[in-house]
């Protein structure tokens, strides 16, 4: 059966029988064989640790040592435990050869001492084999989707758009085939097939939107021609990217892409005189079709949460971070009271800790220094209005 449970990092140890390499006898062994497999990504992980704390969707998998019933043995998120067991102990690092990481690994250690992790939320399994199953279906493939079906390009692209609010300049192209009138059926029903690397290779490259009439407007594609000219030339690019037989060798530097281009044949090139009423963008309706409704404005009324979920903070401190998640989730009709206090202890929280980054006190904490929660509020919006933040 398996339980959540907080564990120090000290009585983590990291599995000697790793899947990701060869059987080692010692933990030290353990951890250099991690480090020289992983290098600078243990140190990308460490830093995105600190930014945004554990991943709560995914926590560390542990099982109690038979050998040392007081620690328990990682049988799933090794790579996760090195990263902070390095980034609180860099020195674990003594390979002559690793100096360079070594050294950003203290770095990030010394910039950031009231950040790092020294306990991590885990599911404890009686026995290792008891998580195996679980291991299985998230690394071994799809098992006929029983196991974690990754997403493809595409669909990454349709999460980052929604999600962060940002649509890559060829996820903006697919969506405007998709939308169109004049796109055959058929290239429509196969969109989803498209390699998004090759199109955004075609699509990134000024001089192939030259040649279909299109511009890119930070970060946003747009056409002063007629829309019906510039999807005859995007459908042909469709066609091409569809064919089995269509090699990236083809379209994989400059010249060749000048080259692709230039073999396209004239019924399928866009009339670049053709210019439309006005100009219009790939990602809003074009001058043909009727805009869309307005969504009416979000009423703050109508939400149960304190935090609404478009409201997107990066919080480098755990404990504040799921302090946001909780307030998102919490149903303030329900739980009015336990609402306010969280907040107030949010507030409390992230005013402390931006005490604490910017050294606005003495003492090594600011719950510490005998100051008031008001006079703590005032502090920090002095420091604020000062410089002009």
């Amino acid at each position: 059966m398996a339980t959540t449970k907080d564990i120090k990092l000290a009585d983590l140890l990291i599995n000697p029988e790793n899947y990701r390499f060869e059987t080692v006898a010692s933990q030290k062994e353990a951890i250099d064989q991690m480090v020289e497999e992983q290098k600078d990504k243990l140190y990308n992980l460490a830093k995105h640790i600190l930014e945004n704390g554990m991943n709560p969707n995914d926590k560390i998998q542990v099982a109690v040592s038979n050998h040392d019933k007081t620690k328990v043995i990682v049988v799933e998120g090794n790579r996760r435990t090195v990263a902070l067991k390095l980034l609180n102990n860099p020195n674990l690092i003594d390979n002559s050869k690793k100096t360079l990481l070594k050294k950003k690994f203290r770095k990030l250690h010394d910039d950031n001492k009231s950040k790092v992790i020294k306990e991590v939320e885990c599911t404890v399994y009686d026995s290792p084999s008891e998580a195996d199953k679980w291991i299985k279906l998230k690394h071994a493939g799809e098992s006929d989707g029983v196991g974690t079906v990754r997403w493809t390009g595409i669909q990454v692209q349709r999460f980052e758009e929604a999600a962060e609010g940002k649509s890559s300049i060829a996820l903006q192209t697919i969506k405007l085939l998709q939308n169109s009138p004049d796109v055959p059926t058929d290239v429509k029903k196969n969109l989803s097939k498209l390699k998004i690397t090759n199109l955004n290779r075609l699509i990134s490259d000024p001089d192939v939107r030259d040649f279909f009439g299109v511009t890119n407007n930070n970060g946003v594609l747009q056409s002063e021609i007629e829309e019906k000219e510039v999807i005859k030339g995007l459908t042909q690019m469709a066609n091409d990217l569809l064919d089995p037989n269509f090699k990236v060798g083809k379209i994989y530097t400059k010249e060749d892409r000048q080259d692709y281009i230039q073999g396209f044949a004239k019924e399928d090139t866009p009339d670049k005189s053709k210019k439309a009423t006005k100009p219009w963008q790939f990602n809003s309706s074009s001058p043909s079709q009727k805009p869309p409704k307005p969504k009416p404005k979000p009423n703050p009324k109508d939400r149960k949460q304190l935090i609404p979920k478009s409201c997107a903070i990066k919080i480098s401190i755990p404990k504040v971070n799921s302090i946001y998640y909780e307030l998102q989730k919490l149903d303030l009709i329900k739980f009015t009271n336990a609402g306010g206090v969280l907040f107030r202890v949010f507030v409390e929280l992230s005013i402390d800790s931006y005490i604490e980054e910017q050294k606005l006190v003495s003492t090594p904490s600011a719950a510490k220094s005998g100051k008031t929660f008001q006079q703590k509020v005032f502090i920090v919006a002095n420091h604020l209005e000062s410089n002009k933040k």
